[in-house]
């Protein structure tokens, strides 16, 4: 099944405005809604952001090898897309619906048991989710174009969550009031957006090269052996813990170094991903002409220059100096989001022409790496914000926390992004090296 119709590819892809939004908003929000409205002290609030991707370490390959195994009419994916939609949209919304508890760390536990059971509904969903697309085509380019498609939705999905999020909570009240009123709001999208994805996927016939009977444990070292795997997999968590820790820090940014409020926050976020999705075709056109591998470091090397340069941005006097770093961001980002998923279905359908069809526990294994890169990000800045005797919900902040939130949003990612072109050099193209 080389060519895939353009319907296929939509009704696949819309899913991922779902994905996006949950990756996003608690990748932006949460630890600021654990400090600032809840009250819990930032290092403890980065736990509360950290462990549950930990919990995802587990149970990301294990949904990987079950859906790998599972015979049903609708195929071994579709089912979970059912089940894992209703409970996002369900989990999300008591994620950010806590109730009034007289202790900060009551708060923390709370959030902390919601997380687990909602990160582990994702991933009942990501996980047969993101595999589907290596079953859909033997064709590289055709994997491509599909990936485009499902990043293009992505990015709505990630717009949703970093921009309307904050709108959403203001238009809400802010406070507890506000972030109840966007979790209904954008749970239901998730959810809705989901479930589209599964009514119009369940009947695709997916290619599936051998009857899976490879052991779990077995299957995760198959993973990890994979040829370029692991350079591809430290490559992405680097980059994504770079962009967790300016996500995170985003709201602090603007409010203790930009002087501004939450509308300040969604137009940063706007600029980002303007930049993102006028460039993610020209991405995919990219790594058709001068491969995948050359692309994605291009794309790199972009990101790591314009975060660099938002360093120079120091008050509320630089917000256009602020805005165009922003929008650089979003172009590099593009190149990050699209090309390392489409490198990743290259070596799935590989391993699968080497009957080992081993494809869930790759994207098993990918989405926990993915999960815990994104979550390391709030850990380093609620440690970080700590050790620079940030204070949570003061009205005035030390000089130190504001230097700290400075390095945070610019300098420190930047790095993280720089170390991850060390790691993408030893990749190597699947479909070239076959080609030769």
């Amino acid at each position: 099944m080389d060519r895939v119709s353009t319907w296929t590819k939509l009704t696949y892809s819309i899913g991922s405005v779902g994905t996006g939004i949950y990756l996003t908003v608690p990748s932006v929000l949460l630890l600021y809604y654990l400090s600032d409205v809840l009250g819990v002290p930032p290092a403890l609030a980065g736990a509360a952001v950290f462990v549950p991707r930990i919990w995802d370490v587990v149970t990301d390959p294990v949904m990987g090898w079950i859906s790998d195994r599972t015979r049903s009419p609708w195929g071994r994916r579709s089912p979970y897309l059912l089940l894992g939609a209703l409970l996002v949209c369900g989990s999300f919304i008591f994620l950010f619906s806590a109730p009034h508890f007289a202790e900060p760390v009551s708060s923390f536990v709370y959030v902390l048991v919601i997380y687990i059971l909602s990160a582990t509904a994702y991933t009942i969903f990501a996980v047969p989710y993101i595999a589907m697309p290596a079953e859909m085509s033997t064709n590289p380019h055709e994997r491509s174009s599909i990936m485009a498609f499902r990043m293009t939705f992505a990015m709505i999905g990630i717009l949703a969550g970093s921009a309307a999020a904050p709108a959403l909570v203001d238009a809400f009240g802010g406070d507890r009031a506000g972030f109840r009123g966007m979790s209904f709001v954008l749970g239901a999208l998730c959810g809705i957006s989901m479930l589209l994805t599964f009514l119009g996927t369940r009947k695709i016939k997916l290619k599936a090269f051998t009857e899976s009977s490879i052991p779990l444990v077995h299957g995760v070292v198959l993973a990890f052996r994979v040829r370029h795997f692991k350079a591809l997999a430290v490559t992405y968590i680097l980059q994504l813990a770079a962009m967790g820790v300016f996500t995170a820090i985003a709201p602090f940014f603007v409010k203790e170094v930009m002087k501004s409020d939450e509308s300040a926050l969604t137009n940063l976020f706007l600029a980002l991903l303007v930049g993102t999705l006028l460039t993610l075709l020209v991405w995919s056109e990219l790594g058709k002409r001068i491969g995948k591998v050359r692309a994605y470091f291009a794309a790199a090397v972009l990101l790591v220059c314009a975060l660099a340069f938002i360093w120079f941005s120091r008050s509320a006097a630089d917000w256009n100096l602020l805005y165009g770093a922003i929008f650089v961001v979003g172009v590099g980002f593009a190149g990050l989001q699209l090309l390392p998923f489409a490198m990743l279905t290259d070596l799935i359908n590989a391993e699968l022409h080497n009957e080992r069809d081993i494809g869930g526990l790759m994207t098993g294994v990918w989405t926990a790496l993915e999960k815990g890169g994104l979550a390391l990000g709030p850990l380093v800045v609620g440690i970080a914000l700590s050790a620079a005797s940030y204070q949570a919900g003061a009205s005035a902040q030390p000089e130190s926390a504001v230097v700290g939130v400075r390095l945070l949003f610019s300098l420190a990612p930047a790095g993280l992004a720089l170390i991850s072109l060390a790691s993408l050099a030893l990749y190597r193209d699947p479909v070239h090296e076959a080609a030769e």
